[in-house]
């Protein structure tokens, strides 16, 4: 049986997308572009790792685009939540000397060349983020979680529904997570919801085909790790039997009778004697 984190990412696109971001470089056709960026920053090693890490991004995101055209708009704008998450959560820190240079205008120029240079057809490059603009990390991270939802929901409804229940427990465990998030990060914002590509019929009703209730496979978490599952089913079968089990049983304690066949009552008997006996040889004295 396969772990969550390998069966996700085998399901899942969006899944499978953001492991790779966070993946380390092996090979980097444009990683040269990293070069042209501000001297102060361009042989810092930490920049040097986060710049390859976006190149390679950026030519992966390009031809996953080529593939299959109507992930454009979720990727980019999941590539542009983690070039601001990087930035903000990994490099803005006390221990990292950014030099006072605007690592986010750099990373903005090398993908401005990356696009300039080495892609003509911009029907399948990301449309370059505004750097005026303000970007609200909170607001950005909650349009994901609602975008990966929607994207995700039917193909975790084919998992869910189909006849073999090869690691089901983590599918839908995963769709419970992810639909309790949805459902916490949707509240008082609707109307950013239904702006969403292809989120807005679950804007009002999060789980249209009520997939929690008529899943093939409802599992119940037994361990905190997320490694140990059982069927719902299975759980109730084991309750009614445990149950049917419990027995109220009667067991006659057997007390110690005290009779004159008993050594105790001999030697009782003779001790006895002896002092009536000192008894008249005091009295007759």
């Amino acid at each position: 049986m396969e772990n969550r984190y390998e069966a996700l990412k085998k399901a899942l696109s969006s899944f499978t997308f953001d492991s790779m971001l966070n993946n380390t470089v092996a090979l980097c056709e444009h990683c040269a572009l990293c070069n042209e960026v501000d001297v102060k920053v361009k042989n810092e090693p930490w920049f040097n790792f986060f710049c390859y890490q976006f190149v390679r991004n950026i030519e992966t995101l390009y031809n996953i685009i080529y593939l299959d055209y109507s992930l454009k708009e979720k990727r980019c704008n999941t590539l542009t939540y983690w070039i601001h998450d990087k930035i903000t959560n990994y490099y803005d820190k006390p221990n990292i000397n950014m030099k006072n240079v605007d690592i986010f205008s750099e990373i903005l120029n090398v993908w401005k060349n990356i696009n300039s240079r080495k892609y003509k057809n911009d029907k399948y490059t990301c449309t370059i983020p505004v750097k005026e603009e303000p970007k609200n990390l909170v607001e950005m991270k909650r349009k994901k979680i609602m975008s990966d939802y929607c994207e995700n929901y039917y193909t975790i409804k084919s998992l869910l529904t189909r006849n073999v229940h090869v690691n089901c427990h983590i599918y839908y465990d995963y769709f419970k997570d992810s639909f309790l998030e949805f459902s916490e990060n949707i509240q008082g914002h609707e109307e950013e919801c239904l702006g969403i590509s292809n989120c807005h019929h679950f804007c009002r009703n999060h789980d249209p085909d009520d997939l929690l209730n008529n899943s093939k496979c409802k599992v119940i978490e037994i361990s905190n790790d997320k490694k140990e599952y059982i069927k719902q089913e299975d759980c109730e079968k084991l309750k009614t039997q445990a149950v049917s089990e419990v027995k109220c049983e009667t067991n006659q304690i057997k007390v110690s009778e005290f009779t004159f066949s008993d050594n105790r009552a001999i030697i009782l008997i003779l001790f006895s004697l002896w002092g009536i006996f000192l008894s008249f040889l005091f009295l007759y004295k």
